[in-house]
């Protein structure tokens, strides 16, 4: 006999209904509201209009209505239309850039939230700040919000915890880049609380300016060098022999912030003791004191960072193994592989360029500055704990670099009784008070940094979090860190550099080949079939390029831009059959990607329909199927180079490519 359980209806009621989206969305809040006891709900009281309202306790003890007695609605009505006023105030529609993000203290009853969300154009976001759990609860058990939660279009911060924060923003990071309107508060409550939140969501805001700065500014140098580099990148072992080979050993990174000079000398004591990663720009000051590193980290695409290698020698460099970046500009490469063993990053535009498992190359997490790669690099070999030296990211002392690094070589000539090293260190960080501001320093005391460099904190700090490995801050000085252990080198010389490093963990550099020409050849022609491939997109591109042209004079005679529709759906589908020559192109056409998302933005905004929303949207495809063109060009110019760069090794080696190919 079979028996079936009744079925269990739950009545769907505000609170389920806005239960079951927010759990779909933020599940670890969705828990936290779900935990509120009764007894701790706000109270509630109709206002004259029927509307709910309620009263909270504010800083100084008065009664806080968070809502009008009145009428509510009408009143968020009206904050919400302040609140785009504000955000048409900040718009730069000539450069596309229109606000997306709205930081909104407070939930309340959610009255004004739900009234911005709805006037919100495109996907456009709210986030919330509300530290009170008790009045969310009270809100979602009144009133449904189930549509506005589900999404994951309003983001609530219910806790001032940083990673929490980050973490919610990151899949709104593009978004965030086009500017955000801090909201001028409905009721001022809990104000330290949002200040806090301001404060976070600000710094996420600037490490996401820096990133896109970089990234536009720098694709195409960056693919340039890693282009030149391809040869080196392909003739050359892969850190995969790294892999675990230190495990158990700590390891101590070694940056050029100014307190480096306070321990160079225990450095040197404790040196067959630790695994010692330099940053380039510290390398010749170690040599300098008699401290040969083990590993020196290079990623910076500028051609001036040969300057922290020359005059060095194979006798200087046949100890110390470099671990770059491909996209690290190849006058380095190039110097660095005559004379010692070097080690180049996996990389996904080198990926697309060359396709087989015969040219993998391990990766390591992509790092904002030498420093970041030396720690992912220590991480990799299996080093703990890992140990930070002159990683200041302040100005220690109010200079920005150690004494004796390469740019105080290039400051000589102009230096004289007038103009002091400590002049010039001091323009250095003057020249950008625009953006310095003010962390605590290791003892706790007020010091100067700047968005760059505290951009590179926040980075470290979640490193440190997610670090299986002990981290120690060694550096005594400088911003403070968390998530580590702060002591002096001598302190942590004591405690873990009590054992000598194994001599074998370094035999592995004498099997190494340091350039291996066997697999040159091969890889050249898979850089030919390359440009065959980006030249006939581009040929598509030239097609696509005139029939949108076209079809954009015949927006008034639908039937015939329908007949040219056709042809452009046949010229997508070829495009998308080459998804990965597309890949390839858009690394070196960034702003392709940023030009049509600020299009569609401004489009949605205006909230523009039929023939004129046509008009504009064919007005965008035509900027961004330029820029793609462009992109081609480039690319089979870059592409044409590394072929050079092919050949010349060839050469070098005795071997020459058959005409023709």
């Amino acid at each position: 006999m079979n028996t079936t359980l009744p079925e269990i209806i739950v009545p769907q009621t505000a609170y389920v209904a806005n239960m079951r989206a927010l759990y779909e969305q933020e599940p670890r809040l969705a828990y936290r509201i779900d935990q509120v006891d009764e007894l701790d709900f706000i109270p509630s009281e109709p206002s004259r209009n029927g509307a709910l309202t309620c009263k909270v306790i504010g800083t100084r003890g008065e009664p806080v209505y968070l809502h009008s007695r009145y009428d509510p609605q009408r009143e968020a009505n009206c904050w919400a239309d302040g609140a785009l006023k504000q955000a048409q105030q900040q718009q730069d529609r000539e450069n596309g850039w229109v606000p997306m993000c709205y930081i909104v203290d407070g939930f309340g009853l959610g009255y004004h939230v739900k009234a911005l969300y709805d006037r919100l154009q495109g996907d456009a976001f709210i986030v919330v700040s509300e530290p009170n759990t008790a009045l969310l609860r009270t809100a979602l058990e009144h009133i449904d919000y189930a549509q506005m939660l589900a999404g994951n279009r309003v983001i609530i911060i219910n806790h001032a915890e940083r990673d929490e924060i980050f973490k919610k923003l990151q899949a709104h990071s593009h978004k965030m880049m086009m500017g955000m309107v801090f909201t001028q508060p409905l009721q001022r409550i809990e104000n330290d609380f949002h200040v806090v939140v301001h404060k976070l969501v600000s710094e996420y805001a600037a490490f996401l300016r820096t990133t896109l700065i970089t990234m536009l500014g720098n694709s195409v140098r960056t693919c340039r060098n890693l282009l030149h580099n391809l040869p080196t990148y392909v003739a050359t072992e892969s850190i995969d022999i790294l892999r675990n080979r230190f495990a158990g050993y700590p390891a101590v990174v070694v940056s050029a912030g100014p307190s480096l000079g306070r321990n160079i000398a225990i450095l040197k004591d404790i040196r067959e003791r630790v695994v010692v990663i330099a940053v380039q720009t510290t390398l010749k000051p170690l040599l300098g004191a008699g401290i040969v590193p083990d590993f020196v980290t290079s990623l910076d695409y500028h051609e001036v960072s040969r300057r922290f290698f020359e005059g060095l020698q194979e006798k200087d460099l046949k100890s110390v193994h470099l671990v770059a970046e491909p996209k690290a500009h190849w006058h380095v490469i190039d110097y660095y592989r005559e004379r010692g063993v070097v080690s180049l990053l996996g990389n996904d535009f080198a990926r697309l360029i060359l396709r087989g498992k015969e040219y993998e190359h391990d990766n390591l997490p992509a790092g904002s500055t030498v420093a970041h790669l030396a720690f992912y690099l220590a991480q990799y070999m299996g080093a703990n704990p890992i140990i930070f030296v002159g990683q200041d990211l302040a100005f220690t002392d109010n200079v920005y670099y150690s004494p004796g690094t390469a740019l105080h070589n290039v400051w000589k000539p102009e230096l004289n009784r007038f103009c002091t090293i400590e002049m010039k260190e001091w323009e250095r960080i003057v020249r950008n008070r625009g953006i310095l501001r003010e962390v605590k320093d290791i003892h706790g005391r007020k010091i100067y940094t700047d968005e760059q460099m505290f951009t590179y904190l926040q980075q470290f700090e979640k490193d440190f979090a997610e670090s299986a490995a002990e981290v120690i801050d060694a550096s005594e000085g400088g911003a403070r860190k968390q998530f580590c252990q702060t002591m002096t080198l001598a302190q942590a010389a004591r405690q873990y550099c009590v054992k000598l490093i194994e001599p074998d963990r370094f035999t592995y550099r004498d099997r190494l080949n340091r350039f291996n020409s066997d697999k040159l050849l091969a890889a050249r022609g898979q850089v030919l079939q390359r440009i065959k491939d980006v030249g006939e997109l581009k040929g598509i591109g030239d097609e696509t390029l005139a029939i949108v042209k076209e079809m954009l004079e015949l927006v008034d005679d639908q039937e015939a831009l329908n007949r040219r529709m056709i042809r452009l759906d046949e010229l997508r589908t070829k495009v998308k059959q080459r998804g990965q020559t597309h890949q390839m192109v858009s690394f070196v056409s960034q702003n392709a990607e940023m030009f049509r998302f600020r299009q569609d933005r401004t489009i949605d905004l205006d909230n523009v329909q039929g023939k004129e929303r046509q008009r504009r949207q064919l007005k965008r495809d035509i900027g961004y199927v330029s820029e793609i063109n462009q992109g081609c060009e480039r690319l089979i110019e870059m592409l044409k180079e590394c072929v050079a760069r092919f050949d010349a090794d060839l050469a070098n080696d005795g071997l020459k490519p058959q005409p023709g190919s």
